[in-house]
C-alpha cells in the first residue's frame, strides 16, 4: 500500500507520518482536527479490504478494545471507512508515545526479578479485565506491550481477539500466520482454538523471555518453532539463569505447560499469584493496585443548603459597615491603581483590535479559503459529493490516458489535496481515459518492408524475432 501521509481521513484525521507497517495494516501518527489532539490511525492495506475475513478481523479489533475500559489497554476511539479521497478502512486509537517491550528487551537484555514483575503485573491486570468479560487476546507478545514516556504500560492490538461479543474463532493455519509463533499456545497451533489459558501461556512465554533474555525455543522456520511448542516442554527459567525465586519460576513453569489444565485458569489467578510473590519479595513496599495507579483526588466538601446560604447573606448585608476617611497614603495608592486600570484598558483595547483583525482574516479575508480534499482515484460523482458540502465546484479540464488509474477516475486535481481555494471556487480535474491501446493493422501476407512502414506509423516499437 502506498504511503498516505498528508491525506485527510474521513474529513477529520490528518495523517502526519507513517510510524509502522505490517502484513495487514499501516499505522500513522495523525491529528484529530475536530478535537485538536494526536491520535494513531491504523489503516488496512487496500488489497485486503476486498477480503471479508480480514475486514471482519479488523472491525473485531475495534469492538474488542472498545468493550474494555482499563488504564493498561490502548483505547480505541473511532472506526470507519474513508469516503473522501483514497478508500480505506481505518481504526483510530489513542497515541502512545514511547516504545515496545521488544525494543526495551533488545536494549536492556534480561530484567531483574523486581523490574520484571513490575512489567508483568499491569499486563496481567489488563488481561484479567478482558478475561472477566470473556475476551481472549490471542496475540500477547512483547511487540504488543507498549511503554509510554510517562511509564504507563499498555496492551495493544486486539485484532486476534475473540469472545461472546466478537464472533467465532479462526483456523489453526490462520492463527499461525497472523499470530507470533514463538508465543502461540500448543492448542492454537494444533486446533486453532483459544481460551483464557492460551493468553496465560503467551504471557508465560513473555515472562520467560523477560527473566532469561531468551525465547524457550528457536528455529530457522516458524513451523519448527511451532512443532517444539507442541512436542517439547518449556524448561524452567532456573536452568538458564540464577537468582530467580523458586515460587516465581514454578509459576512461570506452570503457566507454560503444554496441557492447558495445568496452567492458571485465567489472568486473574495468574495476577493474584504474581502479586503475592511480589509482596513476599518486597513486604515493605506499598502494593498499589495497578488497575488504578493514579491517586484519586479527595472529595470536595459539601456546600451548605441554598436556603441557609441565602439567609446568611441577608444577615451579612444587614450589618452596617462603618465609613472611614481615607488617609493620604490610601489616596495615593488608589490613584496609582487607577493608572494601572487605564493601562489594562489600553491592553484590552489592543487585544480586541487583534481579535477583530484575526476574525476578519479567518471569516472574510484570505484565511477564509477552503482546504481542497483528496480526490485522486475518485469518480466524478464522488468528487461532486465531496466538494458540494464545503461549497466548491468541479470541472474536468483534461482527460489523459493512464496505466494506473481506471477510466473515469481522477488522476490529479488543481489545486491538489491540502491546497486552499476561495469559497465557491472551482477545482479543476484531470480524469483518466484508461490505458491507451492501439488497433494493430493486419500485416499478414505483406512484405516485411511494407508491414514495417504500416506499424511504425503508430507510436509502437518493433522487436526482431529471436527465433
Amino acid at each position: 500500500m502506498s504511503d498516505l501521509t498528508g491525506e485527510l481521513i474521513d474529513g477529520r484525521y490528518q495523517l502526519i507520518r507513517q510510524m509502522a507497517t505490517g502484513g495487514m495494516a499501516s499505522i500513522y501518527e495523525a491529528v484529530d482536527t475536530r478535537l485538536d489532539r494526536k491520535v494513531a490511525v491504523k489503516i488496512m492495506h487496500s488489497h485486503l479490504a476486498q477480503d471479508e475475513q480480514f475486514v471482519e478481523r479488523f472491525i473485531r479489533e475495534a469492538k474488542a478494545a472498545a468493550a474494555l475500559s482499563h488504564p493498561n489497554i490502548v483505547a480505541v476511539q473511532d472506526q470507519g471507512w474513508n469516503q473522501n479521497g483514497t478508500p480505506a478502512i481505518f481504526l483510530v486509537m489513542e497515541m502512545i508515545e514511547g516504545h515496545t517491550l521488544r525494543e526495551y528487551l533488545n536494549e536492556q537484555g534480561r530484567l531483574s526479578v523486581q523490574d520484571g514483575i513490575k512489567f508483568l503485573l499491569p499486563v496481567l491486570s489488563a488481561l484479567s479485565a478482558a478475561h472477566k468479560i470473556g475476551i481472549v487476546h490471542r496475540d500477547i507478545k512483547p511487540e504488543n506491550i507498549l511503554i509510554s514516556k510517562e511509564g504507563r504500560i499498555k496492551i495493544a492490538d486486539f485484532g486476534l481477539a475473540k469472545g461472546p461479543l466478537l464472533g467465532g474463532t479462526m483456523t489453526a493455519e490462520s492463527s499461525v500466520i497472523l499470530g507470533s509463533v514463538s508465543y502461540l499456545s500448543p492448542e492454537q497451533v494444533q486446533r486453532g482454538v483459544a481460551d483464557s489459558r492460551s493468553d496465560v501461556y503467551s504471557i508465560g512465554i513473555t515472562a520467560f523471555e523477560i527473566f532469561t533474555g531468551k525465547k524457550p525455543f528457536e528455529g530457522a522456520e516458524p513451523i519448527q518453532i511451532a512443532y517444539m511448542h507442541v512436542n517439547n516442554r518449556v524448561p524452567k527459567t532456573s536452568t538458564l539463569v540464577n537468582g530467580i525465586p523458586e515460587e516465581l519460576y514454578e509459576l512461570i513453569y506452570a503457566a507454560t505447560s503444554a496441557n492447558p489444565d495445568e496452567r492458571p485458569r485465567d489472568a486473574t489467578i495468574f495476577n493474584e499469584k504474581m502479586s503475592q510473590i511480589s509482596h513476599r519479595l518486597n513486604p515493605k513496599e506499598n502494593q498499589l493496585s495497578l488497575e488504578l495507579d493514579i491517586p484519586i483526588e479527595p472529595m470536595r466538601p459539601k456546600k451548605a443548603p441554598k436556603s441557609l446560604r441565602k439567609k446568611l447573606r441577608e444577615i451579612t448585608e444587614a450589618i452596617p459597615v462603618p465609613v472611614q476617611r481615607e488617609s493620604t497614603a490610601e489616596v495615593a495608592k488608589r490613584k496609582k491603581a487607577s493608572k494601572r486600570v487605564r493601562r489594562n484598558r489600553k491592553i484590552a483595547l489592543l487585544m480586541a483590535i487583534a481579535v477583530g483583525i484575526t476574525g476578519w482574516y479567518v471569516l472574510i479575508g484570505p484565511g477564509s479559503r477552503v482546504v481542497v480534499p483528496s480526490t485522486v482515484g475518485a469518480t466524478e460523482a464522488e468528487v461532486t459529493a465531496a466538494l458540494t458540502p464545503i461549497g466548491l465546484n468541479s470541472i474536468v479540464v483534461e482527460r489523459q490516458f493512464s496505466e494506473d488509474i481506471p477510466e473515469g477516475r481522477v488522476i490529479q486535481s488543481i489545486p491538489e489535496a491540502g491546497g486552499r481555494i476561495d469559497q465557491s471556487g472551482t477545482v479543476k480535474l484531470i480524469v483518466s481515459k484508461g490505458p491507451e491501446r492501439f488497433v494493430i493493422q493486419l500485416v499478414r501476407g505483406l512484405t516485411p518492408g511494407v508491414a514495417r512502414r504500416l506499424l511504425t506509423a503508430m507510436p509502437l516499437s518493433l522487436q526482431p524475432n529471436s527465433e
